[in-house]
């Protein structure tokens, strides 16, 4: 199975909290097929006790992502100055598994709460996503996170976000969400376009086997009297141009997709699986 380390910084985003509707069934949408109870007997790595267990953060440091990257393991995050309104942006970088470890301050263009969220890599190249607000950084590394450079990513609307990085067709390619709903932005630093995708939010994803992207997450379905909600789960995926699936409402959340080695892609939720052959 391909390494997926989970849905990358949902602490830092404000989910929905679902109300008084009651729960649907898991649905099958875009060739994936709902099989409702599966996913509890799979286990997941979770990207912040990897980041504890290989780097040891110091104090005050919070670990959000991982990848690999040539021959490292990369971990990012913040660091909190305690009576400061301020972060700071971290990577972590070892060669060795851990027994030896770099920390590198990432650098920044102006002053924030630069936090990182989500991370990919390709070779030695690599690319890591923060937001704050209306603004987006990037975190580029082209010799496997020995050394970064910093740069905006332009992008109109409020309370943006980033949960996932993924590199797909010879681009990199970022994905989340803002007050307006789930967006995608693709290419290079200093050259990037964006798409909208409608209600939502994205929480994560993958790439299957023929290199195109397959991103989660979820809308929020209110009553008729907008009184109560519930969250709804959606996948989206690039085939020709972005379709759109439903998957139901039911009671747990999605919290990870994978490709596997036989090619299928799996998204695997608190208690329920989709698989979608390859």
């Amino acid at each position: 199975m391909k390494k997926l380390w989970g849905v990358l910084a949902l602490s830092l985003v404000a989910a929905c909290v679902p109300g008084q509707l009651p729960p649907s069934e898991a649905k099958s949408a875009l060739g994936f097929a709902a099989r409702p109870g599966e996913a509890r007997s799979l286990g997941l790595q979770d990207p912040v006790a990897e980041i504890q267990r290989l780097f040891r953060p110091g104090p005050g440091r919070t670990g959000v992502a991982l990848a690999r990257a040539g021959g490292n393991v990369i971990g990012v995050g913040f660091r909190e100055f305690p009576g400061e309104s301020r972060w700071e942006p971290i990577a972590w970088v070892s060669g060795d598994e851990g027994r030896s470890v770099r920390e590198i301050v990432l650098p920044q263009d102006s002053p924030g709460h630069w936090a990182p969220a989500a991370i990919a890599a390709d070779g030695d190249r690599v690319l890591v996503a923060g937001a704050l607000g209306g603004d987006v950084r990037v975190w580029a590394s082209g010799d496997a996170g020995a050394s970064w450079t910093v740069s905006p990513v332009h992008v109109r609307g409020s309370d943006l976000w980033f949960s996932t990085v993924l590199r797909t067709g010879g681009k990199w390619l970022l994905a989340g969400g803002s007050a307006a709903g789930a967006l995608v932005v693709t290419g290079e630093p200093g050259a990037w376009e964006t798409v909208s995708l409608g209600d939502g939010r994205i929480l994560g994803g993958t790439v299957d086997k023929a290199g195109e992207p397959v991103l989660f997450g979820d809308r929020t379905e209110w009553d008729r009297a907008r009184t109560s909600n519930r969250s709804c789960l959606v996948v989206w995926v690039a085939d020709g141009g972005w379709q759109r699936g439903e998957l139901g409402c039911p009671a747990d959340r999605l919290i990870a997709a994978a490709t596997l080695d036989d090619g299928r892609v799996m998204l695997k939720g608190d208690r329920d699986l989709w698989i979608r052959p390859s």
